[in-house]
């Protein structure tokens, strides 16, 4: 017996906490009562809720296929942590189904238990008991007509005062559930079932429109993504989004490596827009003719956000010195390689590093670490790093970028003997750093 269910939920913030519950390799099973003793016509609600909890709604919906409907229950309670109940109170759904062979009815999904998406290392539940979470309902979605359908759920959580709105997708197989698909990007959201009755249908969610780095207070606009099943028998994922991608993770140079309001390109997404027309390391210096501000290059995704997928901009940059600009056309976040790309890791080799002063551009080698990576290479003290795989390296910066996503790998550094000016290559291989040095974000 196959059942979906889509989660719609609308919060600030997912807590890490929930019930006490399993997760493996996106299972999720339940720590309440899974059983009920009676096979009566409806289930006995009472002994497969949450200490404390309540009954607020239930309904029946023919989510599995099977002879028997499904009964969806929506309760309310003070949260799972007795000790730390939630101000105001909080919501849960829980899906029972029946085993006709058992004669039972088992909870088959519970929206507080810790679940880990497709693709994604962050295991939480689609409703943290955590937040006040009210206004929750439970209704039925055809992405597919000829798929059971799925359950839309939404939830408004008061914890702050923009609410972000989370989608979830969850298949249950068996008694077995699957967190197929989330989405936590969303604020002050509006959620619309479009399409006919018996499917196939699609979600819209208009939204507004925040840098995820920034404080929910002044968004750039309203954007509209579009979810629902992707070709036949495909996955349920974004079907479309209005917010443009341009693909690069971009950083902070370090104090006085770069021009006033740069911001560096850490690394770019493979597949993306960027990944054509720009190189790690190069400096953004601006977006359509506005600087980058001060102090801030993250915020040249203001000027990048309030476009649209398809829109053509232009990039001042500034390349190993040279100023020039670059011409690239968004994408949008619906494209499959914008999804959950690796963060950039950063590289370390064990090295202290100052200006060069004599005539040779470049990095000298104050201190090396012993035992470190530098050290097994027979990098030494007075030695002056030019390059990195052949790119120059003459800021602190330029030697950060280089060693990101180049753990145990081999990195060939160009230096230079300053005594007898005679350069030399030598090969390393960085580990993770212990630490991060150059944050950066996805634009």
């Amino acid at each position: 017996m196959k059942l979906w269910v889509l989660a719609t939920i609308a919060g600030i913030a997912l807590s890490m906490t929930a019930c006490s519950v399993s997760a493996s390799e996106g299972l999720a099973t339940t720590a309440q009562p899974s059983v009920l003793s009676s096979p009566a016509s409806e289930p006995d609600y009472s002994s497969v809720l949450h200490p404390n909890y309540r009954v607020v709604t239930t309904s029946a919906l023919d989510l599995g296929g099977g002879p028997t409907h499904d009964r969806i229950v929506v309760s309310a309670g003070p949260g799972l942590d007795a000790g730390k109940p939630v101000d105001g109170g909080t919501q849960d759904v829980q899906i029972l189904s029946y085993d006709a062979i058992a004669e039972r009815w088992n909870v088959t999904f519970d929206a507080a238990n810790t679940m880990t998406a497709a693709g994604s290392l962050d295991a939480v539940p689609l409703l943290p008991q955590t937040n006040r979470l009210t206004s929750v309902t439970a209704k039925e979605f055809r992405a597919d007509p000829d798929k059971p359908a799925y359950l839309l759920i939404t939830a408004v959580d008061s914890t702050a005062n923009h609410p972000l709105t989370l989608t979830g997708i969850v298949s249950l197989t068996d008694g077995v559930a699957q967190l197929a698909y989330r989405n936590n990007q969303d604020m002050n959201a509006t959620v619309q079932v479009d399409g006919p009755d018996t499917g196939p249908q699609t979600l819209t969610i208009t939204s507004d429109y925040f840098p995820p780095w920034a404080p929910a207070c002044c968004p750039l606009r309203k954007y509209t993504r579009t979810i629902g099943a992707r070709g036949d028998a495909g996955p349920i994922t974004d079907l479309s989004d209005d917010r443009p991608w341009l693909g690069v993770w971009l950083g902070q140079p370090s104090d006085g490596d770069g021009p006033t309001g740069s911001g560096v390109v850490v690394a770019t997404i493979p597949g993306s827009p960027a990944s054509a027309v720009l190189q790690p390391g190069d400096m953004i210096l601006g977006v359509n003719g506005a600087a980058v501000p001060a102090g801030k290059p993250v915020h040249a995704f203001d000027e990048i956000g309030s476009h649209h997928p398809g829109d053509s901009v232009t990039l001042r940059i500034s390349r190993h010195g040279q100023d020039s600009t670059v011409a690239v056309t968004l994408g949008s976040l619906a494209d499959p390689h914008a999804a959950q790309p690796s963060a950039p890791i950063e590289g370390y080799i064990g090295i202290q590093v100052q200006p060069a002063a004599g005539s040779t551009p470049g990095l000298e080698v104050a201190d090396v670490t012993a035992g470190s990576p530098a050290a097994r290479a027979g990098l030494q003290e007075g030695q002056i790093v030019t390059a990195a795989d052949d790119l120059p390296v003459r800021t602190f910066t330029d030697l950060l970028v280089a060693l990101t996503n180049k753990a145990g790998q081999s990195l060939t550094l160009t230096v230079v003997n300053p005594s007898t000016h005679r350069s030399s290559s030598i090969s390393v291989f960085p580990q993770t750093a212990p630490s991060g040095r150059l944050s950066s974000h996805p634009i």
